[in-house]
């Protein structure tokens, strides 16, 4: 185990440090402290099951013994790395434009039900290449709503991820679901777009689907480094300037482990309904700025940020929180960690490997 661990174990645990350091590192990785079940075991396929949220939700699920098929069209071998030796992961390399590859999955395997996280899911990337997150949000989830749709058997039900930009910028906070979606960005169009195929999948075949839209989330070792917490994290740690475009961002920020617990809960959810059609924020509902965000950081790593202010992008949303409150109605789960709670749990897992 690196200095750089070692180091952090010490400061974030504090007078913990007696226990045995590996047995608390483990406590940061896959969400393996949630406390999650499902009533039955199911045939599960995730597409994007190699990203961040599809790999935490696959090994998740996997650890209930639900036999998970993973679908991603990336060839940088980490779906291998990642689900070797685990006897309920099967992973399927490929495209989801590719309707043919899309069949034949769905024939040979017999599925219960879809999570669809496939995507080019980030803002700053579907602004750089438009045409390809079109193609790839919109066309390639078409792609596998067609397919399903002509199962030979009981069609899958299914849950879309999308966004909270779907909803732009909004001048009442909290943002409950039933406002107007005026997506200001590229990639809040594709999923706003997902959302009425979403809809039109219920429609056409009186099979269950939800909406669960995701708001910046954040955590463990399989996050992108360069997105905000993890970029301020490291960043922060090696006395690196901290840039930020605009500066007056408030930001609903979620915890990878509430994400996949709530996630685990829509399963169960939506398999024992039959025929609805729903959709709800998985999210704290505690809006953070980013100043906060730094604040918090300095104050866990007991370490100074430099700041550097670059002008705003016109593609971000300015302030986001959204309102839990029909989560919490339907699924009954309304404790998230708070944000410096997922700070502290999270730094191990992006500090770690540094030496």
């Amino acid at each position: 185990m690196g200095r750089v661990l070692l180091y952090l174990v010490c400061r974030v645990f504090g007078d913990t440090i007696g226990r045995d350091v590996t047995e608390i590192a483990s406590h940061f990785l896959f969400g393996a402290d949630l406390k999650i079940n499902l009533e039955k075991t199911m045939r599960i396929l995730i597409s994007g099951g190699i990203g961040f949220i599809g790999s935490s939700l696959a090994l998740a699920l996997s650890k209930l013994k639900n036999h998970v098929i993973i679908i991603d069209r990336r060839d940088n071998n980490k779906g291998e790395k990642i689900y070797e030796k685990n006897n309920y992961i099967s992973f399927y390399r490929g495209d989801i434009r590719d309707r043919y590859f899309i069949s034949s999955i769905l024939e040979k395997e017999s599925i219960d039900g879809i999570i669809h996280l496939a995507a080019i899911s980030r803002v700053i990337d579907a602004e750089k290449n438009p045409t390809d997150c079109l193609s790839i949000n919109v066309e390639g989830y078409k792609s596998i709503i067609e397919k399903a749709s002509l199962v030979s058997y009981k069609k899958p039900w299914i849950i879309f991820g999308s966004s909270r930009e779907v909803y732009g910028s909004q001048t009442l906070l909290p943002v409950t679901e039933n406002v107007e979606k005026k997506y200001v960005n590229i990639y809040g169009k594709s999923k706003l777009q997902g959302e009425k195929l979403t809809k039109e999948y219920f429609n056409n075949n009186n099979v269950s689907a939800l909406i669960l839209r995701f708001s910046n989330v954040y955590g463990n070792k399989f996050d992108i480094l360069d997105r905000v917490i993890p970029k301020f994290i490291i960043s922060t740690f090696l006395e690196k300037p901290l840039v930020i475009e605009g500066g007056g961002q408030v930001i609903d920020f979620t915890h990878i482990d509430d994400t996949v617990a709530t996630i685990i809960k829509s399963i169960e959810y939506i398999s024992g309904n039959d025929k609805i059609f729903d959709d709800f924020h998985i999210l704290p509902g505690k809006g953070k700025s980013l100043y906060e965000l730094i604040e918090i950081i300095e104050s866990v790593l007991g370490k100074k940020a430099t700041i550097k202010v670059n002008n705003k992008r016109n593609y971000d949303v300015e302030k986001f929180i959204g309102d839990p409150s029909k989560r919490i109605k339907i699924l009954n789960k309304s404790k998230f960690l708070s944000l410096e709670e997922g700070i502290r749990k999270s730094i191990p897992n992006y500090l770690g490997d540094l030496k």
